[in-house]
């Protein structure tokens, strides 16, 4: 199980099917590339083309209010409607322009490690998601990392390490303003636990619930009771500006400082400092030192079997296909944590390089999310992003607002319980949403504000997408085959699908010319059923 697949089984039909999952599809000319690249430097050369982690995202950077001195919540409420949808808008460019896999990864943590900015308060709302965000985005790209961990005093309380391992990542997200403030971390203390945080770190950071996967023990509610109290004493000080750790240093090393050098620190006065345990069966942690805080808890959970094929399960649900079975979620797991001690893009290039990662029952069979759905458009287009005002107002639509999750499970897979992506309402608006692109059709805004905003949004250029001399009416199967390639490649239409499609492109086409009939029907493959699904 997972051995690599053989070279002769490369194909386009897998490099469009890895491109499109390790990132968000690309164009025809994107595709051939990719493939070609397969050929020339085999399939290890396209996926280690696909892990390259040179992005800095510094062309990337926040917004200008984000990185000044002014204070990043504004002096009025109004303006906090104006710095959402500046953030909504940063997400998306990142995913848009970023590098694709660090794109991918990113809206992947963003999901797995949901927070609430109604819940991180008004007050500390954008330093917490930008920070926050920052720190998932830093280990998507998978650079070196380490020194912006939490200090007090000289002790560093997040070991330092690279950025892009799972364990990591963990310990960097148990030490956020972001997750502290949302899971109510900061008012655990000694003899007054809060729960919160060690109940989903267990359920659904690292270890899971349910055993469609995974025959291994459950955790206990014991458990949980001693991850909430090793997490006792995580505080944070009132600050609000972006890059506080320079605003807050201690150039005269003074014992005690008006303001410390970081803003996330440890109370020792309303930390529980006893021994713990056991947890989960451990008496002691992997390395055979007492259980006393949370670093060690994660020390536990990731020594675990459980955390090993839940990270993998979910891993490969996101990049693959949703129900793998027990086995492979095993030898998934294995490689994983034993292979790569939990190192995501190594881990990632063995499932990329998988026979199992391009199966039938893989290939061209995953519904797209919200975010998918969005970025491959765009892409597939050639269209810049729309308005702020338009960008808040699809992803209202199509249920997927980044800064308000539905819970802090984030949001339903397509495949799962109380999904709602693609609920009739959702569904027509995703039918409907592609004519802002090809007719300027601006009816579907929810508001006058944002279809005026709207005004000046360039045209897709056609003359890339259908070339003037496909568009006669006998060239129709080259166009058509043309426009599969770019916007639904790896799969087939219904003899009546294309019969339909033609009738309606020629009826159009008459009437309002060829350039109008190209637009209604890329319209009209936008709305298909098939191109839900990647």
């Amino acid at each position: 199980m997972l051995e690599p697949l053989p070279q002769e089984f490369w194909s386009r039909r897998t490099a469009t099917h890895l491109l499109q999952r390790a990132g968000f599809g690309g164009t025809p000319e994107e595709q051939e590339a990719f493939y070609q690249l397969g050929k020339d430097q085999r399939i290890e050369g396209a996926v280690d083309s696909l892990l390259e982690t040179s992005e800095d995202w510094s062309s990337l950077s926040w917004p200008e209010w984000m990185q000044s001195e002014v204070d990043p919540n504004g002096e009025a409420y109004a303006s906090q409607g104006i710095r959402r949808r500046d953030f909504n808008e940063w997400y998306f460019k990142v995913l848009l322009q970023g590098q694709p896999l660090a794109a991918k990864l990113l809206k992947f943590f963003i999901d797995h490690f949901a927070v609430d900015s109604v819940t991180i308060g008004q007050y500390y709302r954008w330093i917490g998601m930008f920070r926050y965000t920052e720190t998932l985005r830093k280990h998507a790209a998978g650079n070196l990392a380490g020194e912006d961990a939490p200090f007090e005093g000289d002790e560093r309380l997040v070991p330092p390490g690279h950025y892009g391992n799972f364990k990591t990542l963990v310990n960097h997200v148990s030490w956020s303003l972001g997750m502290i403030r949302t899971l109510d971390l900061y008012r655990s203390n000694r003899g007054n636990v809060n729960e919160n945080f060690g109940r989903e770190l267990l359920e659904l950071f690292a270890m899971g619930i349910g055993s469609e996967y995974s025959d291994d023990p459950e955790y206990t509610e014991e458990d949980v009771a001693v991850a909430a109290d090793a997490f006792t004493g995580r505080k944070f000080y009132n600050f609000r500006y972006y890059p506080d750790e320079n605003r807050y240093t201690n150039p005269a090393g003074d014992r005690n400082p008006p303001l410390p050098p970081a803003s996330v620190w440890q109370n020792r006065n309303s930390q529980d400092r006893s021994t713990k345990g056991p947890f989960y069966g451990y008496a002691t942690t992997p390395n055979g030192s007492p259980i006393i805080d949370g670093d060690d808890i994660i020390d536990i959970i990731f020594d675990t079997d459980r955390c090993a094929k839940h990270l993998s399960w979910k891993l490969w649900r996101y990049f693959a296909s949703p129900n793998p079975s027990k086995e492979l979620v095993q030898a998934l797991a294995y490689k994983f944590r034993d292979d790569h001690d939990y190192e995501i893009r190594p881990f990632l290039r063995d499932l990329f390089l998988s026979k199992e990662f391009y199966e039938d029952s893989v290939v061209s069979t995953q519904i797209k999310d919200a975010g998918d759905y969005f970025v491959c458009l765009a892409k597939q287009l050639g269209v810049p992003l729309p308005t702020r005002d338009a960008m808040e107002d699809v992803m209202q639509q199509l249920g997927y607002e980044v800064i308000f999750p539905p819970s802090i499970a984030g949001w339903p897979e397509p495949h799962g319980p109380g999904n709602k992506w693609l609920a009739t309402g959702a569904m027509v608006f995703r039918m409907n949403m592609p004519s802002i692109f090809t007719h300027h059709n601006y009816a579907v805004f929810t508001s006058g504000r944002t279809r005026n905003s709207m005004d000046e949004f360039p045209e897709a250029d056609w003359s890339v997408i259908a070339p003037k001399e496909l568009r006669r009416k006998e060239q129709f199967p080259l166009l058509l085959e043309q426009l599969q390639k770019r916007f639904m490649p790896n799969r087939e239409l219904r003899k009546s699908q294309v019969r339909t499609l033609f009738d309606h492109y020629s009826s159009v086409s008459e009437e309002l010319g060829e350039l109008e009939g190209v637009k209604e029907l890329v319209r009209l493959i936008l709305a298909l059923p098939e191109y839900q699904t990647q």
